[in-house]
């Protein structure tokens, strides 16, 4: 049993260490990392870059042998929604077979990780407004997407008293 908790243990220093290693990449690309390694469920909390999405960030997290990011509403609450993976280890054989060398793969893992997480923002904001621009025309809209104010003319004359 004794053998069992080394192993455990073994395994939450090396996702803890992997964790930092994403963060000092994303915070290189001056992204807002918040790091929350310590907890019993270790993970980094990415900021979204964008202030007018409904969540703050992602959740980039350990998960078997795998890094996976989620959508979080606030940094120290529970993700939702699903689990995008972030294979790590497929960039590097995909890297390294197109005869590049380590250092060169290295960077261009960097720099992947990064633009997948920047491009994710971006594409989120960017389906947010939409969504809310199309509730918008379901709401006040018509049939060819015009806003449409509807005006009855209201009767105010029975408020009107005299003061005889």
């Amino acid at each position: 049993m004794h053998q069992f908790h080394k192993f455990i243990d073994k395994k939450s220093r090396k996702a803890v260490r992997e964790l930092h290693t994403i963060k000092k990449v994303l915070e290189q690309a001056h992204m807002k990392v918040e790091d929350f390694t310590q907890k019993e469920d270790p993970y980094i909390f990415l900021h979204s870059p964008d202030t007018n999405l409904s969540f703050d960030g992602v959740r980039i997290y350990k998960i078997g042998e795998s890094l996976a990011w989620r959508v979080q509403r606030e940094a120290d609450t529970h993700p939702y929604g699903s689990a995008y993976k972030l294979d790590i280890q497929e960039m590097w054989n995909d890297l390294l077979s197109d005869e590049m060398d380590e250092e060169k793969a290295g960077r261009a893992i960097m720099k992947t990780i990064v633009e997948e997480m920047k491009k994710f923002f971006k594409e989120s904001g960017q389906a947010e407004k939409d969504l809310r621009s199309s509730e918008i025309d379901k709401k006040y809209g018509d049939a060819l997407g015009r806003v449409v104010i509807k005006s009855t003319g209201t009767d105010y004359s029975n408020m009107l008293t005299s003061k005889n």
